[in-house]
């Protein structure tokens, strides 16, 4: 052993000793960690990937290890590097199934088995593939069915409150509204299983989310911006695809029983699943049942008016020709009965009703041109029957003496929507995709309302009843042809755009026909960055087709305005801007994850009804709908999760929207304000056990549009308390919603109507 040199050595000889000390360390580090092993630790694993039927290579496969990424090219081939032999490696892929091994188990030849793309979702192209607008850098979120099953809500857009960007104003047990990022209405698309629900009564229901019952659904997919490139009219606000029950099945029988009752919605819901995979061949049948009573506010006090009955039927089969082909049949029914609308008092709605057919067909063909076909066809129906009965203070315009007035309406009106869609997915090389595709969707309606008026002081000249032919015998023909492509530049950064155009034909009965050409598309990019960030950007161009009240309606509403359309309007257009950051990163107790957007979304040509001054029908004043300039909403969402122990997780998610007219500066309605979701999930040992505290808030409103008889509403937070268990093939969920029974009211609900109050609610599963 060397001896420690003196205190007074000079400069050459320390630095010679600490080059010998260098030496020796380096010795000692190759005899503990020889180099094999330190080769094995950053190893690099490489094979082939081919599809499991035809063994053909298969190009543009997505294989990732913890941050690594590699992309596989023409003739299928990879190589990506690993931490150690135990690192998990995916192999991911749409048109197959995802396959995972541990590194040191790689096969010289990968084999993903087909799975054919239906259009009965959307695909996405994230870290976890969640099907929605895969090729884009368009935001999306899932909501999975056993979320939605955790909730205490009887309609499904009450169980999307505290996704991302998502909001809900509330008008009842039945027919909850779903906004994304401020816009609802016909500004937001809703789909089921990808086909298109346009709505009946564009007066009142939610646009399809109230006719499919919760305990139905798999998983709820949002998409936010710039959508109209793959879906057509309607997407300035988003996309809102709701896939139902019809996934993987096992083999031979299966199916499952439920239950469910709540104390503060007074009632009980029952239902069932069948399922049957055999062979080629797969068969579901579910049916669900919901009885209410109106609903108990806080202090127990009860929400006159609130209650219905409703049920739903689903039948899905399967048969697969080939492991790379699928065909679907599909039908679907939904009856609600008596269904009461206390965000307009003295409704109810004797009826609504929706019934649909799809079929669907798609094949993997895994060519080095041609990756795959997808196609489907679809009709629905929904009928509406709405009663109103509602008396009301008048006061005459000019001044006057007020009047009372009633006035009691039958309203009853229907809509068809059918359509088609074809799509071929295109690789002209392992780093590109491309999508292309057509699709038509007719949507027919006709409306009739009967009002029946009485005055204490009649008005001179104006009849006691009037029938008005609320829209006539209308048809709306959009029908565009889309392309969406993305190209993966390097392993980290991926490049997408899409372009779209559209013919819109109008015709109604006694009615001058009138078309539009309409075109729309998209531009972003997605980056994996250093150090676990990620980042998205994507500008893009959206419209929606006036519906037919705003085109040719002429209705009497209880505000004593008649509406009527305009058949000159022109298509509203938006132009939607948005940028992300996200940040992930492994620990030892699981991980932490966190994302912010920020957008813009501009908007041309706003439809709204504006006073038709001078202009009188049966002595009442005339609102007409009419293009405004423009309008523009801004804000910001995010969410984030942290895993506090391996069982203990916190995640949360915020977002706020500023809406505004930019011809008057003045806000515009129905635009919530900061509101964010924070929860602390409990997960027990056994798989299925969790208990979860989760509180719900929002700021006070401080821009509101008094134009639209809004007001200034305060702010409000509430706490919920669930917990869920499984038991082999039981499952039960015990929850407690609003838990310390504050009366409120959310900013975009109808003035005066309270949320539930405290809310205890059982659900019970049995699978067999």
């Amino acid at each position: 052993m060397p001896a420690e040199p003196m205190r007074g050595a000079s400069a050459p000889h320390r630095a010679r000793t600490f080059a010998r000390h260098l030496v020796v360390l380096g010795a000692l580090c190759v005899a503990t960690h020889p180099p094999e092993l330190a080769a094995q630790q950053t190893a690099a694993r490489s094979g082939t990937v081919r599809s499991a039927d035809a063994r053909a290579p298969i190009a543009g496969v997505h294989v990732s290890s913890g941050t690594r990424h590699a992309v596989t090219d023409s003739l299928g081939r990879f190589t990506i590097r690993v931490s150690s032999d135990t690192s998990m490696v995916l192999f991911e892929r749409l048109g197959y199934r995802t396959s995972a091994f541990v590194a040191g188990a790689i096969p010289a030849e990968v084999l993903l088995q087909p799975r054919p793309t239906m259009l009965d979702a959307i695909t996405v192209a994230s870290e976890v593939p969640i099907e929605l607008s895969r090729g884009s850098a368009l935001g999306a979120t899932t909501i999975s069915g056993t979320d939605v099953a955790a909730r205490a809500g009887t309609s499904l857009a009450e169980r999307l409150s505290g996704a991302e960007g998502v909001s809900v104003q509330r008008m009842g047990e039945w027919g909850s509204r779903a906004l994304v990022r401020g816009l609802g209405g016909e500004r937001l698309t809703v789909m089921i299983d990808g086909a298109r629900v346009n709505r009946a009564c564009t007066f009142g229901m939610d646009q399809g989310l109230a006719t499919i019952d919760p305990a139905n659904v798999e998983r709820v997919e949002v998409l936010s911006g710039p959508g109209s490139t793959l879906y057509g009219s309607g997407n300035v606000g988003g996309v809102i695809n709701v896939v139902t029950r019809s996934g993987d099945l096992p083999s031979g029988w299966s199916g499952e029983a439920r239950v469910g009752a709540a104390s503060a919605i007074p009632g009980a819901t029952a239902g069932a699943t069948l399922a049957y995979r055999g062979g080629r061949g797969d068969a579901l049948l579910s049916f669900d049942g919901s009885d209410f009573d109106d609903y108990r506010s806080a202090g127990d006090r009860r929400v006159t008016g609130s209650g219905y009955r409703d049920g739903s039927l689903n039948l899905t089969l399967g048969l697969e020709p080939t492991a790379s082909q699928r065909i679907t049949l599909q039908g679907t029914a939904y009856e609600g009965r008596d269904i009461g609308w206390p965000a307009m008092a003295g409704a109810s709605i004797p009826l609504e009703s929706r019934h649909a057919l799809s079929a669907d067909y798609g094949v993997q063909v895994g060519g080095r041109l041609l990756d795959a076909v997808s196609a489907r066809a679809f009709v629905q129906r929904l009928e509406h029957h709405m009663v109103i009965d509602m008396t009301m203070q008048m006061t005459p315009m000019g001044g006057g003496m007020p009047m009372t007035m009633r006035s009691v309406t039958d309203a009853r009106s229907h809509s068809a929507t059918s359509g088609g869609r074809a799509l071929v997915r295109l690789v002209p090389t392992s780093r590109t995709r491309l999508d292309a595709g057509v699709d038509v969707t007719q949507w027919a309606a006709e409306a009739t309302r009967w009002t029946e008026t009485t005055r204490i002081a009649p008005m001179p000249g104006a009849p006691a009843t009037t029938v008005l032919r609320t829209w006539p015998d209308v048809r709306v023909l959009d029908a565009g042809a889309f392309t969406q492509g993305e190209w993966a530049a390097t392993s980290r950064l991926t490049f997408s755009a899409g372009a779209r155009a559209d013919l819109i034909d109008r015709r109604a009965e006694g009615q001058d026909a009138s078309s539009d050409w309409v075109g729309t598309g998209n531009a972003g990019l997605r980056a994996q960055l250093p150090h676990g960030f990620n980042a998205r950007a994507t500008a893009g161009r959206g419209y929606r087709v006036p519906d037919p009240t705003e085109l040719y309606g002429l209705a009497l509403r209880p505000d004593g305005f008649i509406y009527r359309g305009s058949s000159t309007l022109a298509p509203e257009t938006n132009l939607n801007v948005e940028a992300s950051l996200g940040w992930a990163r492994a620990t030892g107790m699981g991980g932490i994850d966190a994302a912010v957007t920020v957008f813009r979304n501009d908007l041309s040509d706003l439809i709204a009804p504006q006073l038709a001054v001078g202009d009188t029908v049966s002595g009442r004043p005339v609102r007409e709908y009419v293009n405004l300039a423009s309008a523009r909403l801004t804000g910001v969402t995010g969410n984030f999760g942290v895993d506090l122990t391996r069982r203990l997780r916190l995640r949360g998610s915020a977002s706020s929207t500023r809406g505004e007219d930019r011809t008057s500066g003045l806000p515009l309605a129905l635009v919530p304000p900061l509101e964010s979701t924070v929860a602390l999930r409990l997960s027990a040992r056994s798989a299925g056990r969790w208990t979860e505290l989760e509180w719900h808030g929002a700021a006070t409103q401080e821009r509101f549009a008094t134009s639209a008889g809004e007001m200034r509403s305060p702010g409000y937070g509430i706490m919920n308390a669930r917990a869920a268990a499984r038991f082999r093939s039981l499952g039960l969920l015990l929850g407690v919603e609003n838990v310390f029974d504050r009366g409120y009211r959310a900013h975009v609900d109808p003035m005066l109507l309270l949320r539930p109050g405290r809310n205890v609610y059982l659900r019970v599963t049995q699978a067999f």
